[in-house]
């Protein structure tokens, strides 16, 4: 097997000559910290052991509570890295139940997003998370807002959460 050897040249690069690998460790911190001030701040939902990395396309952890797992689903705070974006992610425990579920739940209000094809993608819809990543405590309250914001879209869709 042979490998981009421009690629693995730039990554040296990058690596050299920016603080790249202290860049990534800041951003690991973060998020865990944001995963662990959410499980003590929302006792009603279990979350994921840790956060999951996906070759720095995003990085997820995920939580669920008796309601939602009941119905297949589980949420996903995601960080996207190329857009440097938070999101709140609804996806079924699989692709199967995603699509079970797309068409009930595609008619969610801006700026929450429906996905497009739930069986290709990781989440049936999707909040974008608008907040000062430098702010700890206020990016866990704005996590906290859209979680809550699509657990009651959710309830008034079919039943309570």
């Amino acid at each position: 097997m042979t490998f981009d050897s421009s690629l693995l040249e730039t990554y040296r690069t990058l690596l050299n000559t920016t603080p790249l690998q202290q860049s990534y460790q800041e951003f690991v911190r973060l998020f865990r910290y944001l995963r662990s001030e959410l499980e003590r701040q929302l006792p009603d939902f279990r979350f994921q052991s840790g956060i999951c990395e996906n070759a720095m396309e995003y990085a997820y952890f995920s939580l669920t509570s008796p309601a939602l797992k009941e119905k297949g689903w589980k949420l996903v705070v995601a960080f996207i890295h190329k857009s440097f974006q938070l999101e709140v992610w609804l996806s079924g425990s699989n692709r199967s139940i995603q699509r079970q579920w797309a068409n009930r739940l595609n008619a969610c209000p801006p700026p929450m997003e429906a996905s497009a094809d739930p069986g290709r993608t990781e989440y049936l819809i999707r909040l974008p998370v608008q907040t000062d990543l430098t702010n700890g405590k206020g990016t866990a309250a704005a996590i906290r807002k859209a979680v809550k914001d699509l657990t009651e879209f959710l309830s008034s869709q079919g039943g309570t959460l």
